[in-house]
């Protein structure tokens, strides 16, 4: 059973919770602090709690539903305005400005990821102001031991109140829910910028998901034993580089990782040429 985590003071989060509420028969109930929503297809869970803050949410849910899985369904902030749908694993490489803890990692679900990324590629045309991207690993929550994501939409209140945006990632997290396909190929990325241009071209083309992204901002904190922990966490099988982004002492940080995690090391040009995904 998966379960889909929402706050209440999230426009975009509670938006998108009312158009998944109609994709099944759920019965409301109050448990602790969070208010669910049951079902035989998927759970919901609404906190009152900014999900960035939120951290062990998945034990304290564990307490009152069975499930496996985290989908936390989520605005997206930022200064610049930009119309996105996103997608990410959260935690912190370096400090903690945002929730969690200091280098510190969620673990991923980069299998659900995939399959909602391609759900929402299918969709995306109708809302044609919009893009999809990326993002790297970033805020809390990092202390989730359950595999998660966020989903989101950005990046101001214009787009959070966006009601076909919301249906549109109810839709597609309602696809990836259903979805039994974990048949892809699973790596962490390292290099770029914040919105990870080239694991966004990877997601959307090659048969290659992500678990934890890391951008060129945390070089400065990335150390080898670090980078072989989120590879073990993501359950990946190769770290991609952004090779036009990754200098020298970070290539030998992530030969190490490599060597410590036994995974492959591929370029983001390589894996674009060689991995098509297939209509």
């Amino acid at each position: 059973m998966k379960l889909v985590v929402c706050s209440e003071g999230d426009r975009a989060g509670q938006n998108i919770k009312d158009f998944l509420l109609t994709f099944a028969d759920f019965e409301e109930r109050i448990a602790g602090e969070f208010r669910l929503y049951l079902s035989d297809e998927f759970c919901i869970a609404e906190t009152k709690e900014r999900l960035i803050y939120a951290d062990y949410i998945d034990l304290k849910l564990a307490k009152y539903v069975d499930f496996e899985e985290i989908l936390f369904a989520s605005r997206h902030s930022s200064k610049d305005g930009r119309k996105i749908f996103t997608v990410h694993v959260s935690g912190n490489a370096g400090t903690a400005d945002f929730g969690g803890k200091p280098y510190s990692l969620a673990k991923p679900s980069p299998h659900t990821m995939k399959n909602y990324v391609l759900a929402l590629k299918e969709r995306i045309d109708r809302k044609p102001d919009f893009e999809f991207t990326m993002e790297v690993t970033h805020h809390g929550p990092s202390e989730i031991s359950r595999p998660s994501a966020f989903y989101e939409i950005g990046s101001t209140e214009e787009e959070w109140k966006d009601r076909e945006a919301a249906e549109i990632v109810a839709e597609s997290m309602v696809e990836a829910i259903k979805s039994e396909r974990r048949d892809w190929n699973v790596a962490v990325g390292v290099g770029g910028t914040h919105y990870a241009p080239r694991q966004t071209e990877i997601i959307l083309s090659t048969t290659f998901t992500f678990g934890h992204n890391f951008a060129k901002y945390t070089f400065d904190h990335l150390n080898a034993r670090f980078l072989a922990e989120a590879v073990k966490l993501s359950e990946a099988k190769y770290i991609i580089i952004d090779e036009k982004s990754v200098n020298s002492a970070v290539k030998e940080i992530v030969s190490e990782a490599a060597e410590m995690a036994d995974v492959e090391v591929l370029k983001s040009k390589k894996v674009k040429m060689n991995f098509t995904l297939l209509p």
